[in-house]
Parts: C-alpha cells; structure tokens; sequence
C-alpha cells in the first residue's frame, strides 16, 4: 500500500514541477513581450496620450471644415416669384422666442404674401410672417434689374426648443406646398479646446471640452462680380498673393462665395498652406448684368455678416483684385500691437471702417503686388471693413455708425487695368505713407516673397 502512495507522490510531483516549468516558460515569454510594448508602464501612458492629441486634432479639422458652410446655402424655389439663399435663427435673449432671418430676392411687382412655420423636434409650429425690402433698395440699379432684394422673417413669441427648420408656403401661388430651409444658428462659435485632466488610470493629459472663441478676422472673397476673364484673373501668381498677403495679416479663414471659378491651379497651390478655404455656391435664379452688381453684393455682404456674426471679431467682402494693408495684423502672438487692440480708440457702436482705396494700375511684369506703385486718382472706389462685436440686427442696419480711417491706420488697393487715364495722370501711392507704414508693409512683402 505504501508503495502506491510513494508511486502516486511522484506521479504528482513529476506533474507539478511540469506545470511549473511551463508556467514559468510562458511568464519569461510575457517578460520579453510587457519589456517592448511596457503595457503597464510609463510609455503607455504617452501612447494614450498621443492618441488624445490625434482625436483633439482631427475633432478641430472636422470643426474647421463645416463652421461656416453648415449647411450649405443654395438659392431655391420658395413661391412662384421667390427664391430664398439663406436662413439664420435668432434666439432672443431678454425676451422669449426667436426669429428667423432669410435672404430672399423676387421678381420685381411680384405681391409678397406668405405663412411660416418652425420644425421643432418634428411638429410644427406656426410663426408670424413679415419682410422688409433691402435698405440698399430704391437708391442703386432701380431700373436695371429685374429682382428685388428681400428680408423675410419669421417670428415666434414661445420657446418651444431650437428648430431645425423654418417653412415658408406662398398664398398667391395655386399649389399649396411648405418648402423647408435649413436654419444656421447666430451663436457663439463652438470649438475643441484642450484641458488638463488627471485620472488614477491615465496621468495628466488633454481632455476635450467645448468653449467659445472667436477667429480673429475673416475674409468673404467676391467671385460672383469679379470679372473672371480678366488679366489679373488669368494671372495665377496674383491671384494666390491675394491669399498670401492677407494670410500673413493673420487671415485663415476665406468664405469663397462661386468657388467653382476659383482657377484649379490656385486651388493646388493654396492646399499646400494652413488656411482654411470655404465653398459657397451662388446659383443665382435671375440674370446678372453689370447694372445689378451693386444689388448682388448687396446680398453677398447680407451673407456675409450674418455668416460670421459671432464666428469672427472682423470680416469684409473682397473680390480678388483687392488687398488691404492695415497698420497691425488681425492677430498679433504678444497681443499689443493688433488690428483689434488699434481700433478700440473707436466707440464700441463704431461697426463699419472705410479704408481709403487706391485704383492701382496692374503690370504683369511685377513680381508681387506691392510692387505696383502707380495708381489713377481719378477712380474711386471704397473697402468696408467690418466689426462683429454688436448683434446681427444691428450691423445690417443703414444708419450703422461707421468712420472713415487715416491712411496712417490703414488702406486698400484695388488692381486695375490702366488703359484710360484720366487728365490728372498716374501718381505714387506711397508718397501719401508714413515710414512706419511702409515698414510694416515691406515686412508683409518680404513674408511673401519668401512663399512665392
């Protein structure tokens, strides 16, 4: 008997110290792998955290993406004689309700007679209607045009929540039918910012949150009355200085109203740079001529300001003819010397600054724009620069205050062709500039020579 006993001791322990030696040939294979992935150890914690960084990054490119075309504005069909292109809603904020503020244009005479309505988590409810003609109507192409510019708004006096849409149907049309546009909220911008957080699992790393900010300055570039055909148009170097120049002033952000005229050559171009370019349709319903530009940039610059309201501290409509030379840049790293911090000796109602433009005669043989310094005093025009400090309602309105600016604070250029000068001849547009001027806009100068 004893003998099985010693017998089934052995068998037991010649299977136990098998166990061991297995086990313990599995733990060194775990060693070797734990000694070049470190799951538990201070490397890991790193990766995890360069995976944050990625997500933070790619959430901030998403969001650069859509923050000014979502969604997409497009002229449609709203009644028989009416097209609407944009619609913003306006939660009030001393009062209950909101409104909803649409770009519209109509045939001209056409009667004006609507119903609206919100969709409010899927039910509707009924606003009240009421328009205005645009404040630039009656004193620019009257007779020239065949549309009417239009403000159409519709008003709730209840919050029911944040609608989605808002739904105009026409009361002089036949067929009675709702047509639903997308509504863009006038709301602080929200952005990915990162934040310190510490866990017992992950060490100190960036967290996401959502905070308000405010892009410095944008740019709605004007391809819709530009003249595509021109010199300066077919001329792919000048046209990416427009780009260039007001990037270097601290612009990242373009509104690109009729993108697809942008020259695909330039488009290439531009992706190798950090701006952000955005596409804008404009398929305008009624036939354009050049007596009814001043009443389509109207309606661009309506766009325009209601787009960036809240999205940008400045903005202004250009075309690409056009360049500005302030005496700071939008966004300055110390924050002592910007365009922002300059122009607070201003009344803070002050929305709309005048820069005195120059009609400066384009030569191709020029290697950058600057380098055109001759210019007709005979040809007038002006460059509205834009501060989006006050509420929407309010930088549309015709009696806005706004000033004229010394050229010691800023100017515009506006390349032309020369073709006709006037009696008084071609004169130097830097004999008007201070030094400290002309400083600052060689330094511009140089920055972009050095990417051309």
């Amino acid at each position: 008997m004893r003998k099985y006993q010693q017998l089934a001791l052995l068998l037991i322990s010649c299977f136990s110290v098998g166990v061991l030696m297995m086990y313990k040939s599995e733990n060194n294979r775990l060693k070797y792998v734990l000694k070049y992935v470190n799951f538990f150890g201070r490397n890991d914690a790193a990766v995890l955290r360069r995976i944050q960084n990625s997500t933070t990054a790619e959430d901030e490119e998403r969001h650069s993406k859509w923050v000014f075309t979502k969604p997409l504005p497009v002229w449609q069909v709203i009644g028989d004689s009416f097209y609407a292109y944009s619609a913003y809603w306006k939660q009030k904020e001393l009062v209950v309700g909101g409104e909803a503020h649409v770009i519209v244009v109509g045939k001209k005479g056409a009667v004006v007679d609507f119903r609206c309505s919100f969709d409010v988590g899927g039910r509707s409810v009924q606003g009240k209607f009421r328009f205005q003609r645009d404040a630039a109507e009656g004193v620019v192409d009257d007779k020239a045009s065949t549309f009417t510019n239009y403000n159409f708004f519709c008003q709730v006096s209840r919050n029911f929540g944040q609608p989605k849409y808002v739904s105009f149907s026409d009361a002089t049309s036949p067929f009675k039918r709702q047509v639903k546009l997308h509504l863009r909220y006038l709301k602080p911008a929200k952005t990915v910012a990162k934040t310190t957080q510490t866990t017992a699992a992950v060490p100190a790393g960036p967290t996401l949150t959502e905070v308000p900010v405010r892009f410095p300055a944008t740019i709605c570039v004007d391809l819709v009355s530009f003249d595509v055909g021109s010199r300066f148009a077919r001329n792919v170097d000048a046209m990416v200085q427009f780009f260039l120049f007001h990037q270097a002033l601290g612009v990242q952000h373009f509104l690109v109203y009729n993108y697809d005229e942008l020259p695909e050559q330039v488009v290439r171009l531009l992706e190798r740079t950090k701006m952000h370019l955005y596409s804008l349709p404009f398929n305008f319903p009624f036939l354009q001529t050049n007596g009814t530009t001043a009443r389509i940039r109207q309606l661009l610059q309506t766009d325009c300001l209601l787009r960036n309201v809240n999205y940008a501290s400045f903005t202004m409509l250009l075309t690409p003819n056009e360049l500005v030379y302030p005496n700071a840049r939008f966004a300055d790293n110390s924050g002592k010397n910007s365009l922002q911090r300059n122009l607070r000796a201003y009344e803070s109602d002050t929305v709309r600054f005048e820069l005195s433009t120059f009609a400066v005669c384009f030569d191709e043989r020029r290697k950058l724009l600057i380098d055109n310094v001759q210019y007709d005093p005979e040809l007038k025009s002006k460059v509205l620069l834009y501060r989006l400090e006050l509420p929407a309602a309010q930088l549309l309105l015709p009696t806005a205050k706004g000033v004229e600016l010394p050229l010691s604070s800023g100017f515009a250029h506006r390349y032309v062709e020369c073709q006709q000068v006037g009696a008084d001849g071609l004169h130097d547009w830097r004999t008007g500039v201070r030094e400290e001027m002309m400083e600052h806009i060689t330094q511009l100068r140089n920055e972009v020579d050095l990417l051309i």
